[in-house]
């Protein structure tokens, strides 16, 4: 029971605190987005196609940062609850598939840089199994006899 509040609050806490993050350091993070969708337009000169998909995206940074962030605290906010933690996690799976590649191209990056984005990739891929398993299975704490799931959290 305790574990699963546990492993709620640890899988939920990086989209929490990056939600956050990103809040409070909105300019920041716009500009470091659209910096990475420039870059991503050059590294892709062999295709005229993505190029002018990121191109199209570009100016779509306001727009796109609020739909990651609302994707972050709500999801994170849902898992760590334990209410709709499938939706919760969902949520977040849809944020995190584009950020991981979007972010983290290790595959355009030399030097001492690619191995910082290669495990921050790979890190992202292992959340992204644990995601997989609340839509699957749900984060509910489940006893041992009956099969009853473990509520989610109150407050007041």
């Amino acid at each position: 029971m305790c574990a699963t509040v546990l492993a709620r609050f640890f899988i939920s806490a990086v989209f929490l605190a990056g939600a956050i993050g990103k809040i409070f350091n909105w300019h920041d993070t716009e500009k470091l987005l659209t910096n990475t969708l420039c870059d991503w337009q050059i590294n892709i000169g062999f295709s005229e196609t993505a190029q002018s998909c990121f191109a199209i995206l570009t100016p779509w940074t306001p727009l796109l940062l609020i739909a990651a962030t609302l994707c972050e605290l709500v999801g994170g906010l849902l898992v760590l609850l334990g209410i709709k933690e499938k939706l919760g996690a969902g949520l977040l799976i849809l944020f995190l598939i584009p950020t991981t590649i979007i972010m983290h191209q290790f595959w355009f990056i030399e030097g001492s840089m690619k191995e910082l984005q290669t495990i921050m990739f790979l890190k992202n891929l292992a959340i992204l199994g644990g995601l997989f398993m609340i839509v699957l299975h749900g984060a509910q704490a489940k006893s041992g006899g009956g099969g009853d799931s473990f509520p989610p959290m109150k407050f007041g």
